[in-house]
Parts: C-alpha cells; structure tokens; sequence
C-alpha cells in the first residue's frame, strides 16, 4: 500500500522470535488524515508491530520511515509510570515543550517555597500553557480521572490505561497509534473518544477489539494473517465482507488443484 508523500512508509518488514515468524515482508503505509485499524488473531504479533514502530521492539528485516519532522503518539497495552507521579505528572511525561513547561509548574508549586516560581509563571504566560493545562483537565475530566494530585501507584489498571490515554491526546501528535484504547472505558467515555477522534486531523493506527468502535473510526482496515498484510479500503463492515470473498476465493482454488 505505497502513498504519495506518506507520514508512515513500512517495507517489507519481518519480525522473528527464535525459530518462530510473527509476520514476513510486510508492506502499509499511513497517509495524512487517514484512520487504519490493524486486526489479527491474539498472538500474531499486533502489539509486537506496535511496538516496533514506536522502536522499542527490534525487527529483522525491513524498512521504517516516518516523515520529518513527524510527531507520533503511542498508547501502549500496559502503561507504566514512575511511581511516586501525580496522575497530572504522568498526564505530561512525554509531551512537547509545553507539557514540559506545565510539569515543571507543577514541581515547583509541590516544593516548598516555590523556587523559581515567577520565571515559570512568565513562561506560562508566553506559550500561553495555562490554555493547555485546562485542556489536558477537560481530558482528564471526560476520561472521569479528577484527582490530579493522586499518585499514579495508587490507581488501577484502568485507572492507570486512561491518564495514558489522556497524556497520548494532550500531546497533539501527527499519527496517533493506540493499542487497545477502549480497554477500560464506559459507554460514555467510548463514545467521546470516538467523537474526539472522528473530529481531529491526526493520522491514526489502532489495533482493538472493539469492532463497533473499530467500525465507526477507521476507513482502512489491515489484516495480518499468516505471515502477511491484507489492506482494505473500507470500515471493519466492508473489511468482513470483503474477507469473506477472499477466503471463498482461495478455498475454491484449492477446490480445483486437487481435482
């Protein structure tokens, strides 16, 4: 699936665990603007590609580009944080100069004295951060998180996966990758994320098992199956239809080679 002028451009790309293939010269590519949802059966490697892309897994083989320039945000399966961060700490971790900015605002309002404070609070002034830290709270908000001073050790799982949600969208990137994203939230929480996403100009690459979400976000489906990428320009409805037609296809092959 090769783009005119793509944020993202894989090529041929292959990934082994000992004598093990997880997938083998696979080839996408992620456009500006475009919404990609990556299925496959549990273990095939979904979270693994992930993980690639964003560098923190290796691969064997292959080619990653992204744009320069490009600002990528990934939401991975399992976050983690330092465990002495506040749930606003963690919210601007990894960000931009902004966030950046807002952490340590609100490290010296935590210090006794508030060293340095009146230079941070021109600092604020000139990025305009006040703006971004009440935007980074109507995330948090939506996600239902409200205790901002709330060390990151003391939440749950789910609890934990939404302020890592929340810090992905603050950070405003280019291409957004989201493992699972709906994991562990309420109706209410999938349907303004949905409204959140369908409403940006961000690129997106998801991998969820929520296939109404999946349906609703996504124009072009990815299916890694044995070994190799199928791309389908469509929702998740067409990509099943269009699914089904290919494996008919085959099996009728099949049919006639051993005739």
């Amino acid at each position: 699936m090769a783009l005119v002028n793509p944020y993202l451009q894989v090529e041929s790309l292959t990934k082994r665990i000992g004598e093990r293939v997880l997938f083998e010269n696979v080839s996408f590519g992620i456009a500006e603007g475009q919404h990609v949802g990556l299925i496959a059966k549990n273990g095939t490697g979904k979270s693994t590609l992930l993980n690639i892309l964003d560098g923190r897994d290796g691969y064997d083989d292959g080619r990653i580009v992204y744009r320069n320039g490009l600002k990528v945000g990934y939401l991975e399966q399992s976050p983690s944080y330092p465990s002495d961060f506040t749930v606003i700490e963690a919210c601007f971790s990894h960000g931009n100069e902004v966030t950046n900015l807002i952490r340590e605002y609100e490290k010296c309002m935590a210090a006794p004295g508030n060293p340095g404070l009146d230079a941070i609070l021109d600092r604020m002034e000139r990025e305009k951060a006040w703006d971004y830290e009440t935007r980074a709270k109507q995330i948090l908000s939506q996600l239902k998180i409200v205790a901002y001073d709330q060390k990151v050790s003391t939440l749950s799982g789910g609890q934990l996966k939404r302020v890592a949600l929340a810090n992905v969208l603050i950070t405003e990137p280019d291409l957004l990758i989201l493992d699972e994203p709906t994991n562990h939230l309420d109706l209410e929480m999938i349907e303004w994320l949905e409204g959140y996403l369908k409403r940006s100009k961000l690129s997106l690459l998801m991998v969820t098992h929520d296939r109404y979400f999946l349906d609703r976000v996504c124009s072009v489906i990815l299916e890694l199956d044995d070994h190799t990428l199928y791309a389908y320009k469509g929702n998740y409805s067409y990509y099943l239809q269009k699914r089904q037609e290919r494996i008919d296809a085959s099996n009728a092959e099949v049919a006639r080679a051993n005739n």
